[in-house]
């Protein structure tokens, strides 16, 4: 079974977003104005075109790829204005690159497939992580499986031009960089393998 993306607009929602004081002085300091509702839904009309003709192979491609199985028949997808995206619930911001709107979701949809694993299973594999690589934090340990199978998809799906971009987006964040680092070094499919093997049980 693969979810189906419910995807919405809130304007209550967005509004929290786009009163935000931090948001707004974020936007100021990159000489950005908060996209207005019409932009945002148009955005959204565009994300729903382009995810149903591939999404649902993504979806399944992810499951397949990591060993996870989905859990839930659909999904609520939140598009908002401006925001750091994130999988619980599920919001992304309105791109102007309509193709980087795919893979902000893809991520955040592969984040909400990691967090339904059991917590003695995840923790299995967070052991494992703190012994291999005892100096980084949290963040780059949740995200090394997460971006090896990201990274099976960008390969699969969409050339490594894609992958190219969102490594380059990561290199002013360093723990997501070290993340895609790791996965670089260590191969994408030999931490999937090994992830696989570890939770298993």
């Amino acid at each position: 079974m693969t979810p189906e993306i419910d995807f919405k607009y809130s304007y209550v929602y967005d509004g929290i977003f786009r009163n935000s004081i931090e948001l707004i002085n974020i936007l100021k300091k990159i000489n950005k104005k908060y996209p207005s509702s019409i932009e945002i839904i148009n955005f959204m009309n565009e994300l729903k075109r382009v995810w149903y003709k591939e999404g649902s192979e993504i979806l399944e491609r992810i499951s397949s790829v990591s060993g996870l199985k989905w859990s839930r028949e659909k999904i609520t997808c939140y598009i908002v204005g401006f925001c750091k995206p994130m999988s619980d619930p599920l919001t992304i911001k309105a791109c102007r690159d309509i193709t980087h709107g795919v893979d902000i979701l893809t991520h955040e949809l592969i984040h909400s497939l990691q967090s339904e694993v059991s917590d003695k299973k995840w923790s299995r594999w967070i052991k494992y992580l703190d012994s291999k690589y005892p100096n980084d934090s949290r963040t780059t340990k949740d995200h090394i499986f997460l971006n090896a199978v990201h990274m099976a998809i960008y390969l699969e799906f969409f050339g490594a031009d894609r992958f190219e971009r969102d490594l380059d987006n990561s290199r002013e964040f360093y723990d997501y960089k070290r993340a895609w680092n790791i996965v670089q070094n260590e191969g994408h499919y030999e931490i999937i393998n090994k992830f696989r093997k570890i939770i298993e049980n």
